[in-house]
């Protein structure tokens, strides 16, 4: 686990927001009213103006207040319980800088440089904002994680638009009526306009135990930007390894592209993606290579292989861009650059998604269907309705995904991308995006299928628990009625033994033992075989009108 060394006074907490451990999300106030709180991580603007203008719009864009908080704290305001006294961890989370500057030129291969530090961004985004070069150049800067530094720098020398930033410091599903991180939808008309979009989708990755499942949740409490790998409760006890684990965790990727440049001739291209934990496997070794299966003759042989790593996988990716094209084909050809490698990783790995949960489901129906080999006699089936609803929560939240993809991201890169001038873009059409489309329509038309399978499936699980249920309250009648017939023949057995133990003289029992038996075995059986009658009789009553009902029903 990459943990930065602070000290053991100043070890991170393992604490990780919304969860018991954390205490009450609330304490730093709600989306109605602030807690006195907040006033102990205000800082001073002054050299920070794009943390002021943030602070100046959150009157009228209320959700840019919880940005203008992430930059003050360092870090979600929900850490802040940690972190007010952890000053060197706070210090840290401020300046964190992962950022490589990508330089695209025509007729050669990109070049890539790595900032690790804010005074680094600084130089490269000032040149870039400054170049006075009259040709046309391609740029694009690579960033790991956000911090209040790297905010800060690109915001205000790039002039972006706050909620580019804001959307992807956290990731909810849903919201709470109270919650100050609350941000609502924007309108489509409205993000027609927008120089950038993002991409959602969701990475999975496997563990061999709890404890290494554990160090992941904690890693991932390293991360200014709020994100944590979830267990999806569908351990199969009988083929998967005891105790592994495997893990959802939802994903952003944003995506700027604007002019800079005294000229203007300078495209820049801001893609923000998400940090990834290192522990643990991507599932199946993760997404299928893309790249054409080289030539036995071919000089070079390699390719690019998958990263866990989602920064390592798009910097590769960039670098062997364009993939499907003609040896030396230039990549400045087409601005896909900036998107291309973002939506080919995603839409491979929504790809592992879908066929993961085909398995699970398949496992599910496979217990249906055998269940002497999979259930023990007596067995209950709750467990498979448990790891069912796991997907009944999740698949709305899959389709949403991948349908903002299709109606938002794929139109909004074709727009940006291309060559048009700005004032031209909004009536560009997606063919430029056409080839990646159609895997993204190919995954949402199997998540709607999945979603039409569990719901098919709850369906059989419920009635088949309601079938175990009626089978257990069958066998309790069969129960009961063994104690009814016992004690049918304990009655007149108890009633002689009563009548003959009026005798004051013990004495004279001897003589009453046969007589008991004489006349209480006549009489139990008399009882049986009146009880057997009564019964029948009932029987026989009643099945007339149950056919009559079953006959109604059929109809």
């Amino acid at each position: 686990m990459a943990i930065v060394s602070m000290g053991l006074e100043e070890a991170p907490s393992r604490a990780l927001p919304h969860t018991p451990e954390a205490g009450d999300p609330y304490y730093i106030g709600d989306c109605y009213e602030r807690s006195p709180i907040a006033n102990e991580w205000e800082i001073n603007c002054t050299g920070k103006p794009y943390l002021a203008h943030i602070k100046s719009l959150s009157t009228a864009w209320k959700p840019l207040r919880y940005l203008a908080d992430f930059m003050e704290v360092g870090t979600t305001p929900l850490r802040w319980k940690d972190l007010k006294t952890r000053h060197k961890e706070r210090d840290e989370r401020a300046e964190r800088t992962k950022v490589t500057y990508v330089q695209v030129r025509a007729g050669q291969s990109p070049t890539a440089l790595l900032l690790q530090d804010a005074e680094g961004l600084q130089e490269v985004a000032q040149k870039l904002s400054r170049s006075r070069s009259e040709e046309p150049s391609t740029h694009l800067l690579v960033v790991e994680d956000l911090s209040r530094d790297v905010i800060e720098i690109l915001g205000s020398l790039f002039d972006i638009d706050p909620f580019f930033f804001r959307e992807q410091i956290d990731d909810y599903s849903w919201y709470n009526t109270r919650d100050p991180w609350a941000n609502p939808p924007s309108l489509m008309a409205a993000m027609k306009h927008r120089d950038w979009f993002r991409i959602r989708n969701v990475r999975l990755h496997f563990f061999e135990s709890e404890a290494v499942f554990e160090d992941a949740r904690q890693e991932s409490n390293t991360f200014n930007i709020l994100r944590r790998p979830d267990n999806d409760q569908n351990h199969w006890q009988y083929l998967d390894k005891a105790g592994s684990i495997v893990s959802l965790t939802r994903t952003k990727t944003s995506i700027w592209v604007g002019k800079t440049g005294v000229t203007g001739n300078a495209t820049l291209g801001i893609v923000l993606v998400d940090p990834s934990i290192s522990v643990g496997h991507p599932l199946w070794h993760g997404y299928t290579n893309w790249l054409p299966t080289p030539s036995l003759l071919s000089p070079d042989n390699t390719s690019v292989p998958p990263s866990a790593s989602f920064y390592d996988a798009t910097l590769k990716w960039i670098s062997t861009y364009p993939w499907f094209v003609e040896t030396g084909e230039s990549a400045s050809a087409n601005n896909g650059i900036f998107a291309k490698p973002a939506l080919y990783i995603v839409a491979a790995e929504w790809l592992i998604v879908c066929e993961y949960i085909k398995t699970r489901l398949g496992q599910i129906e496979w217990e249906l269907e055998k269940p002497d080999r999979f259930r023990s006699r007596g067995d209950a089936i709750d467990a498979s309705l448990h790891r069912l609803h796991t997907w009944r929560r999740v698949l709305p939240v899959y389709r949403e995904m991948v349908a903002e993809t299709l109606e938002q991201a794929l139109p909004a890169a074709a727009r940006l991308a291309s060559d048009f001038p700005r004032r031209q873009r909004s009536s560009m059409p997606s063919f430029a995006f056409e080839d990646i489309t159609q895997d993204f329509q190919r995954v949402q038309n199997a998540l709607n299928e999945l979603q039409a399978r569990v719901d098919r499936l709850t369906s059989v699980v419920t009635a088949e628990i309601s079938m175990e249920d009626s089978r257990r309250g069958l066998q309790e009648n069969h129960n009961l009625a063994r104690l009814t017939w016992m004690a049918t023949t304990f009655i007149p057995l108890t009633f002689v033994s009563g009548l003959f133990s009026m005798q004051n003289n013990v004495a004279d029992l001897k003589h009453t033992f046969g007589w008991y038996f004489l006349a209480a075995v006549p009489l139990t059986v008399i009882v049986l075989v009146v009880a057997g009658r009564v019964g029948r009789t009932w029987k026989k009553s009643k099945a007339p009108n149950s056919g009559t009902e079953e006959q109604r029903t059929r109809k």
